[in-house]
């Protein structure tokens, strides 16, 4: 049996709480590898020895794949620029700010090598909190603070896993942008092809790419997998069928090109299908706190402390220890700076309301 998905798209009843939170903590179990036994360790991740492909970056991608669907639907539901921005922000930033503060400021003196006078001199940590409380640059990413963790199997870094948000705010610029030269119209097809052109080539290595505009490249062609599934949501029916067809394709064509080269495509589809399908979804999930950017924005910060703490540990057991030390602060974030910050929309909406019913009659 198949369910169209615009008559699922808009409703409150889905996974995708449960399932960023999935993704978050396999972004956990993947960063296990790394900080436990070294960059090259990331090889020895199951997922990623079968595939090529590991749990983190295919969180990360799911993340993109839902992002790209939630604000593309925000966007094409009649909000304007002003009330995108405005969502966006209060959602990426406060979390964000509080977790780099927390971390410069209170992680960070306490397990530096450097004299307390002489970490708060550097220079290197307001580097840290200015370009990662910002995040507008991908090239500006700053992982590491002045003396932290310089002698551990992954050296030198306070928290990677921040590195993908500039990339996730510029995948929102893209949208903006289309939307304001009306490009998600009859013109949004032909630009869909020139991604999927694109991203093939970066897959299939074509020709030699720089690391940056192949990052640039992915993340595009999946966050608009994404928004192009909101866009033409009512072409699209979610079944067991389609969803065994799209994956033996992908199986075959990747075995085929040793490629992921249908990798948006799938990608969108089943985590739609695991979102929206009804016979998947679960009630008790659908609503409450969503600890999701918590877990991802803390998470490695935890891990390397205990690394250093503890010294390396087993993946397993570092992995649920890491999980459990990070679930308390998302919480702290999600209900003392991320919901705060959520609830301030709907009063700058009713404040902006007045002002654009005048600029209308103008």
């Amino acid at each position: 049996m198949g369910y169209r998905l615009d008559t699922l798209a808009d409703s409150r009843r889905n996974n995708l709480r449960i399932l960023r939170l999935a993704a978050a903590s396999a972004v956990i179990f993947s960063h296990s590898y790394v900080v436990n036994l070294g960059i090259g360790a990331l090889a020895l991740e199951p997922l990623g020895a079968l595939t090529g492909v590991d749990c983190g970056a295919l969180a990360v991608d799911i993340f993109f794949v839902a992002s790209g669907f939630l604000v593309g639907r925000s966007l094409m539901r009649g909000r304007d620029s002003v009330d995108f921005l405005l969502a966006r922000g209060l959602r990426i930033y406060p979390g964000l700010i509080c977790a780099v503060l927390v971390m410069a400021l209170l992680l960070g003196p306490v397990v530096t090598e450097l004299a307390i006078g002489s970490y708060f001199r550097d220079t290197w940590l307001y580097r840290f909190i200015a370009f990662n409380g910002t995040m507008f640059s991908p090239w500006r990413f700053t992982p590491g603070l002045p003396g932290t963790f310089a002698h551990l199997p992954y050296p030198d870094v306070v928290n990677a896993s921040l590195w993908t948000l500039p990339w996730e705010l510029w995948m929102y610029a893209s949208l903006l942008g289309l939307y304001f030269v009306r490009a998600l119209g009859r013109a949004y097809p032909v630009l869909l092809c020139a991604m999927a052109l694109a991203y093939a080539a970066m897959a299939l290595q074509l020709w030699e790419m720089d690391r940056f505009l192949a990052l640039g490249i992915r993340f595009l062609a999946i966050f608009h997998a994404g928004v192009a599934a909101y866009r033409y949501r009512d072409r699209i029916t979610l079944s067991w069928p389609v969803l065994a067809a799209i994956s033996a394709a992908m199986l075959v064509l990747g075995i085929a090109t040793q490629s992921a080269l249908l990798l948006p495509l799938w990608l969108a589809y089943a985590v739609l299908f695991v979102a929206y399908y009804p016979p998947l979804v679960v009630e008790r999930w659908c609503d409450g706190p969503d600890y999701s950017y918590g877990v991802y924005i803390y998470a490695y910060a935890v891990q390397q402390t205990l690394v250093w703490r503890f010294g390396p540990m087993a993946v397993f057991p570092a992995f649920l220890l890491a999980w459990g030390l990070t679930m308390p602060l998302a919480m702290l974030s999600w209900h003392f700076v991320e919901k705060p910050a959520l609830a301030l929309k709907a009063g700058l909406r009713s404040r902006r309301a007045p002002l654009a019913e005048a600029n209308a009659v103008i």
